[in-house]
């Protein structure tokens, strides 16, 4: 296929967010290999063919097969080289099997009062729901200077209690990357999450991948299995202000799936905050309790805006967030790790 058709498709494909049987079948017309889902309006890609090799594709072959993008070898060489590890590593794609829930891993909450501006150097920001790091670009409208696509490579962490709780209720950690949710309404996501239940001698654990566009909730892949300390390539990018893509790829499986979904009704993109996140997410109806996570690892933390130009967490625009429980005690925390890597904690009452 011809750079002239692929761009042709793409726009075609673009052009609006798809609903009903009608609409879905009119795209696969245009793009033959692009799967309805079991969640409507949802679609995922097929398999290349035997042999695709992703690495010395083009970019609109790439595109066309639901590889994310490429990002630029010469002036971002650290991406380049993590997307290079998770394209290798891309060996069996998942066909999704979704289960769309009522959990939501939304907006940052901050303080009353609080700013969204960037604190002080040196400073954390406080947020009842995020911690991690933030870059923001001060754009309002989507366009060229938003950003484009963010990716992070980080461990799934173990999922407990705190040492001295066993209330016989579920805590809940989801760790993401994302962009949008920093000073506006909505948030293009995709991570997992890593849920806890104890109830005397019963304990019980949860883990599974997910996507979401909030204020949509999130959405579960089951099918692309993830177990406590595996390692996790996610990338989430959009194409439109209202048209976004997720991809992951589980390291310890060569498993990777691909998700191709649309903003909520009157929801689009602005692109001014990408942000690397452990965040206690909302659970019916107010924010969870935080799971006794312990610790989480991103390394290769990058995001991009349209022009190619690259951020991370050590850039100018960056900033440290702290996660608060509901008495305004920390509880997660990031420390850097050089410029492109976090490590995550918890603290005070989310571990104790």
């Amino acid at each position: 296929m011809n750079q002239r058709v692929f761009s042709l498709v793409s726009a075609l494909l673009l052009a609006a967010p798809l609903t009903g049987v009608a609409q879905e079948q009119q795209l696969h017309q245009l793009k033959p290999n692009e799967l309805a889902t079991n969640v409507a309006g949802v679609t995922t890609i097929a398999a290349p063919p035997k042999g695709f090799n992703p690495l010395s594709a083009s970019d609109q072959e790439l595109e066309y097969y639901g590889f994310p993008p490429r990002p630029n070898e010469v002036d971002a060489p650290k991406a380049f080289a993590s997307w290079q590890k998770a394209m290798k590593a891309s060996q069996n794609r998942v066909t999704p099997v979704l289960e769309v829930t009522k959990n939501f891993a939304g907006p940052a909450k901050l303080k009353a009062g609080a700013s969204a501006a960037a604190p002080a150097s040196g400073n954390a920001a406080l947020s009842y729901n995020w911690s991690g790091y933030v870059n923001t670009n001060g754009v309002t409208k989507y366009g060229s200077s938003s950003f484009y696509y963010i990716i992070g490579d980080y461990v799934v962490p173990v999922a407990r209690q705190a040492y001295s709780k066993c209330d016989g209720t579920w805590d809940y950690t989801v760790t993401w990357v994302g962009i949008d949710g920093w000073g506006s309404g909505d948030v293009l996501q995709a991570g997992n999450e890593a849920d806890a239940y104890c109830s005397g001698s019963t304990k019980a654990t949860y883990y599974s991948a997910w996507y979401e566009w909030y204020p949509y909730g999130w959405t579960r892949i089951p099918s692309l299995p993830i177990a406590p300390g595996d390692d996790l390539f996610v990338e989430v990018w959009s194409t439109s202000s209202t048209a976004g893509h997720a991809y992951l790829v589980n390291y310890n499986t060569d498993q990777y799936v691909i998700i191709n979904f649309s903003a909520p009704p009157g929801t689009q993109l602005v692109g001014n905050s990408a942000e690397w996140v452990v965040e206690r997410p909302g659970v019916g109806g107010g924010l969870a309790t935080l799971s006794n996570y312990i610790s989480d690892y991103f390394s290769d933390a990058y995001a991009y805006n349209f022009s190619y130009s690259a951020v991370d967490p050590g850039s100018a625009g960056s900033f440290p967030v702290t996660m608060l429980d509901n008495n305004g005690y920390a509880i997660s925390y990031p420390t850097p790790l050089g410029v492109n890597a976090i490590w995550m904690q918890d603290e005070g009452s989310a571990r104790y």
